[in-house]
């Protein structure tokens, strides 16, 4: 085997026998090897014995990402499989307190989140739990090799040791006439001694049957929930028993997230699964709170604990579905190499429904092929039906229609070029109803209210509350709402109360409201109040009637230019410290708040434009990621032989094409938008007519798509397995496409060369700003700084992160807390790289037509097949006449003359004073 060998581990399964015994058959010598990123450690090995080991780490944490550190493990100079290049770690959480904070109306919230730095003892696992035993690495009798190098986060490394497999007994049941002595000890789910994941966390519940409830408050007092379904994540309860002697453990519970579908846990005592019937625990769905104790046959399963402390290991276990998921990964891989394989027979695009195909000329063997899938999804199926105990979830409806579209297909194989979207359509195919299936068999989510460890006749009951109790609850918290809201004071009397709006959903809100209560209001003693507004346009009509707040946060990039050229927004490069703090920033981000020399937003969110390729389509293909656009220009022809194409974001949009769409364009041939004095456009000059030409020309002659309604859709199903896109695409790859995992990865956008390959693009998301008329000035400004600063930044989105996961991910402006961010790392380092060419539009009081004739001179040119020069001479009167008539509205010309000259600002002059 090679040491790049990318066979999947479990392609290798059939032909692994474990080595049992539990011991251990080698163990270093006591190490202390700080590793950082790429550092690697070589042991050698020697080995009685020939077989199939698992391998233990002792390490301890010392980074501080929310990803667990990740290593690749070389036997003898050779990943053995796959998942040996890439194996994560696990490290674990706690909160730094289980007396959960209260936000200002008196519910509590979670608390922050601190790493264990104590040493951890992990034997190395698949990185999604998905496989039933740990890793099995093959060693050779004697001398071996084995090299650890660490691929992201800080470990101190202590000990490697080999040992062979753990053998988990059946469970036994004890002499039933030993005596029991009544003892019940009842932990709070709640209050979770410490977990694997920062974000699995204790939630709100407003149902009676919870302990503690409050009719009037929101207090966290369960556990899990959606936010604790995925393979592995694990949570730990401490808890002691008094003497020696067998007990029971029971939970009480709901699952109503997935509906007649039953999840599982795997339950550990002190790190070990005690008995066979603990590796994979199942709890069925519910809708009513129910306890349930553990149990085998009917009867409680009864553990031997010794007196004193001990820790109750609670992980979801999806690895009860390790044949079922492995089949059904093979499965969309199978089709989605086949319909590739369609595509470059058929040429792609249009099918004509008059040719006749015999398939069968093409791929041997077409009929026992497509049989042989369907003999072994109906075997899986059956399989997932028997562990699931009934054949009416979700997950086994679409298993089923996944079966009934491949036999429409087997009864004519030679029509299946003209089904393409049957096979692998983004929606009501083969492969999408597949992905649904795999996505929820890996999904168990469970929600924990307590945890009971007890003996004799302890058992552990509660009493279901009456209908007639929780409407008087309900009827209560509704006259309760009428009441005036009531919120604890934050800083001292009289101190300056800052009125902040915000243009962000509730979970934002919530996070920022808290931190600036916890840190911001103690450190300065002065008060903000935090309003959520659904209309940024209400900023606008607030500062007409004279109700505006004192700042803006979350606002789009435009808004503070509009604010500060009608006296709105307060200028922030008055301030005296500006110049430094503007150092946390891209240069490129200020253009579009510039307005006659001065700044009146900063960015406060980051988006990126990269591009997104499939390496499994561009490997089969034989394409490299192009670094131009001359290179986009030569891997069209062979994406398009095969069925495929390229995406960028103009294809994405409607008639309208955003700034963000064209202006790259501009930038990367060195072009400018307006003339030296701002009175009117410079896009018919040499470098603006290049430019529309390479945006034009990609589609009317080189046959990009003109509308990609989801470009997510059309590169998983991998039609479009290569293009630009942003992080919302990020976000659903890496959320939605889990049958992705490890085939796509980025890359920086194309560019032109001028030398150097310029790449240009924008990224802004959103912004901050301060109204002219708060009388609170100062106050506002070291508001500003304190938010927008790393450690403020870098704590808030740990804070969303843990606290609702990736699909909240948002990227700070601040270019220091970007740093912190837990991504991969050559995700990080792709987007780093582009955002050296990250430029924003600067704008004048007329940029809304020029962003409106761009994109009417692209849909001349592409849609109605007008000349170039023709479309842009059209559009060029447009906008002269539309930017004289607002210089004249804003006192620049009078009677078409000019009167005061337009700065326009450019990226050269941000670099002179950004970098003194």
């Amino acid at each position: 085997m090679g040491a790049n060998l990318a066979v999947p581990y479990s392609t290798l399964l059939p032909d692994i026998e474990p080595s049992y015994g539990g011991g251990t058959v080698w163990a270093s010598p006591p190490l202390s090897e700080n590793l950082r990123r790429n550092d690697g450690l070589e042991l050698k090995i020697s080995l009685s014995a020939r077989g199939h080991y698992v391998i233990r780490l002792g390490y301890t944490v010392t980074g501080s990402s929310i990803l667990p550190p990740e290593v690749s493990v070389e036997i003898n100079g050779a990943y053995q499989f796959l998942e040996a290049q890439r194996v994560p770690l696990v490290q674990y959480w706690k909160y730094e307190t289980l007396d959960f904070p209260l936000n200002r109306y008196g519910d509590e919230v979670l608390p922050s989140q601190t790493m264990l730095s104590t040493r951890l003892d992990y034997t190395l696992r698949d990185s999604s739990s998905l496989f039933r035993e740990p890793l099995l690495f093959s060693f050779e009798e004697g001398e071996n090799t084995v090299k650890v190098t660490l691929l992201s986060g800080e470990i101190t490394l202590h000990s490697l040791e080999v040992l062979s497999l753990e053998v988990i007994p059946d469970y036994t049941k004890p002499d039933a006439d030993r005596p029991k002595d009544d003892f019940i000890t009842i932990v709070e789910a709640e209050h979770p001694s410490y977990k694997s994941d920062t974000t699995i966390n204790s939630a709100s519940s407003r149902s009676l049957d919870v302990v503690p409830f409050d009719t009037y408050r929101s207090l966290l007092n369960t556990f899990g929930g959606v936010s604790w379904k995925n393979g592995g994540q694990t949570v730990f309860y401490e808890f002691e028993v008094p003497s020696d002697g067998y007990y029971s453990i029971a939970f009480k519970y709901i699952q109503d997230s997935k509906s007649k579908m039953r999840v599982f846990r795997r339950i550990t005592i002190d790190g070990t699964v005690p008995c066979k019937e603990l590796e994979s625990y199942p709890f069925d769905s519910s809708t009513d709170w129910k306890i349930e104790t553990l149990q085998s046959g009917g009867e409680s399963l009864e553990l031997y604990l010794a007196g004193g402390r001990h820790t109750l290991g609670i992980a979801v276990d999806v690895s009860v579905y390790e044949s079922v998921l492995m089949t059904l990964k093979t499965m969309i891989a199978q089709i989605n190499d086949f319909a590739l394989q369609i595509r470059y027979l058929t040429g792609g695009g249009e099918i004509d429904r008059n040719v006749e195909w015999e398939i069968e000329d093409y791929f041997p063997g077409i009929d026992e092929t497509l049989a042989a899938m369907r003999e072994a999804l109906i075997r899986e199926y059956s399989v997932a039906s028997r562990i699931n105990g009934n054949e009416h979830s979700q997950e086994l409806t679409s298993f089923r229609t996944a079966i009934m579209f491949l036999e429409r297909l087997m009864k004519d194989p030679d029509d299946i070029p003209k089904k393409l979207d049957l096979l692998v359509g983004s929606v009501g195919s083969i492969v999408s109803e597949l992905s649904v299936a795999l996505n929820g068999f890996q999904n168990m989510p469970l929600t924990l209210d307590r945890v009971y460890i007890y003996s004799g006749e302890a058992a552990p009951t509660f009493k279901k509350a009456s209908i007639f109790a929780s409407l008087w609850e309900g009827i209560k918290r509704f006259v309760d709402s009428f009441k005036p809201v009531r919120y604890k004071a934050v800083g001292s009397e009289g101190s300056v109360v800052l009125e902040v709006w915000i243009n962000r959903a509730r979970q934002y809100s919530d996070i920022i409201q808290q931190l600036v209560d916890d840190d911001f209001t103690p450190r300065t003693g002065i008060a903000v109040d935090l309003s959520i507004i659904k209309d940024e346009q209400k900023l606008i009509l607030a500062n007409a009637a004279g109700k505006s707040p004192d700042i803006a946060l979350g606002i789009s990039n435009w808004i503070p230019f509009e604010m500060g050229i009608r006296g709105a927004a307060l200028a922030l490069s008055d301030f005296e410290d500006f110049p430094l703090f503007a150092r946390n920033f891209m240069p490129g981000t200020f253009l579009p708040f510039m307005y006659e020399g001065k700044v009146y937003g900063l960015p406060e969110t980051q988006d990126f434009y990269l591009t997104f390729y499939r390496k499994d389509v561009l490997g089969m293909l034989n394409i490299t990621v192009p670094s131009t656009w001359e290179e986009v220009k030569l891997i069209l022809p062979e994406l398009q032989r095969n069925g495929m194409n390229y995406y960028i974001p103009i294809g994405g949009m409607a008639s309208s094409k955003a700034f963000m769409t064209t202006a790259p364009f501009f930038f990367q041939h060195q072009a400018r938008l307006y003339s030296e004095d701002g009175l009117s456009t410079a896009i018919d000059r040499k470098e603006g007519l290049e430019a529309i030409r390479e945006m034009t020309d990609l589609f009317t002659i080189y046959g990009m798509p003109l509308q990609v309604s989801s470009f997510f859709e059309h590169f998983r199903k991998a039609d479009i397995p290569i293009g630009v896109s942003n992080l919302a695409t990020y976000v659903q790859l890496m959320i939605a496409a889990p049958e992705l995992k490890g085939l796509w990865a980025l890359a920086p956008s194309p560019g032109v060369d001028q030398g150097d390959v310029e790449r240009w693009q924008t990224g802004s998301a959103q912004a901050v700003a301060i109204f002219a008329d708060t009388a609170y000035p100062q106050e506002a400004w070291q508001f500003l700084k304190w938010w927008l600063s790393r450690e403020t930044q870098s704590r808030f989105v740990f804070q969303v992160l843990s606290t609702y996961g990736l699909e909240y991910l948002i990227l700070p402006s601040n270019r220091f807390a970007f740093e912190d961010v837990p991504l991969p790392h050559e995700d990080k380092e792709a987007i780093r790289e582009q955002w050296k060419w990250l430029q924003e539009v600067p704008r004048s009081p007329a940029t809304y037509i020029l962003e409106r004739e761009i994109s009417n001179i692209w849909n001349r040119i592409v849609l109605e097949g007008k000349p170039i020069r023709v479309a842009v001479d059209e559009a060029v009167q447009r906008i002269n006449r539309e930017i004289l008539r607002k210089m004249e509205e804003f006192g620049y010309v009078v009677d078409g003359k000019k009167v005061k000259e337009y700065d326009i600002p450019d990226l050269e002059k941000i670099l002179a004073w950004w970098s003194e």
